[in-house]
């Protein structure tokens, strides 16, 4: 896995970077490496994109490029290809979420809470729940997407459409499922969403070793096989939020999911969910 993964970040950036799909993969893989000048170049190259077609994917890549160098872009730029996009653009949810908590604008989760409404329980729209459940910790978006990726899981094959197999102008639904199948499982650590992302990430892998660009997106669930994954549950007494959890949702990795429930204690406690289970942690 080690090896198609470093395989296809040579690939995407040899041949060019081909859409903002590509930019969210290679942030991501650059950050878990550590990879200082990678990250570098791409927010070099993303600064000369802001013309691309698919301006919510964009914008959503330009979320994970500000988290993941803490800093380097004008939340404004963002902000703007929000503006542009089409209502029907299937990474509005997901880029309106996301922006929402990254960049703190109320106004942008006021929209995503808006869309969430209208959308019907595509994978895009439950990749948009799970950014809106990071964004407010409100476990009815993370039930949603559950339910979005039960119905997905059942009903589906591997695509939904073969002429839409591919990441074109748009992260395709083979990829946008196989991300959703990963955080589903990390979220909730159930064995059945690992079996299913374990299948997804399979055919995923299959397009990724001739083409890796094609399915660029849906590489990024393929991380969690080859980099530490963690589930981090807070348990938070009534009040504001403590010091030690604020700076604990401000630390950045695409593999660290963080669950903040209520408990009735003085002061917060910190767990690592596996496999259903609780293991309490002296430090993040």
């Amino acid at each position: 896995m080690a090896d198609l993964l470093e395989r296809a970040s040579r690939l995407i950036q040899s041949e060019g970077f081909t859409g903002a799909h590509s930019f969210i993969f290679l942030t991501r893989y650059a950050a878990l490496q550590g990879d200082r000048a990678l990250l570098r170049t791409i927010g070099d190259s993303l600064e000369e994109l802001s013309t691309l077609p698919e301006s919510a994917a964009l914008a959503y890549a330009y979320a994970e490029y500000f988290e993941a160098a803490k800093g380097g872009f004008c939340p404004a730029a963002a902000e703007f290809l929000l503006t542009r996009a089409s209502e029907e653009d299937p990474m509005l949810l997901p880029a309106l979420a996301k922006c929402s908590r990254v960049f703190e604008n109320t106004d942008l989760l006021e929209r995503a809470i808006d869309l969430a409404d209208k959308r019907e329980e595509d994978p895009f729209a439950a990749l948009g729940f799970l950014e809106l459940f990071r964004a407010t910790q409100h476990g009815e978006y993370l039930d949603r997407a559950v339910t979005a990726a039960d119905r997905i899981r059942r009903e589906f094959a591997h695509t939904f459409d073969a002429s839409k197999a591919y990441d074109l102008d748009q992260p395709s639904c083979n990829s946008a499922v196989a991300l959703l199948y990963d955080e589903i499982a990390r979220l909730t650590q159930k064995k059945e969403w690992f079996r299913a992302r374990e299948v997804q990430n399979r055919f995923i892998s299959l397009l990724a070793d001739r083409y890796p660009a094609s399915v660029a997106f849906g590489l990024c669930a393929l991380l969690a096989d080859f980099f530490e994954a963690k589930t981090v549950v807070c348990a938070v007494p009534e009040g504001p939020v403590p010091p030690e959890v604020k700076a604990l949702l401000s630390f950045y990795s695409p593999l660290t999911e963080i669950l903040i429930v209520p408990a009735q204690t003085q002061k917060a406690k910190f767990y690592l969910l596996h496999d259903g289970s609780l293991e309490e942690i002296s430090g993040t």
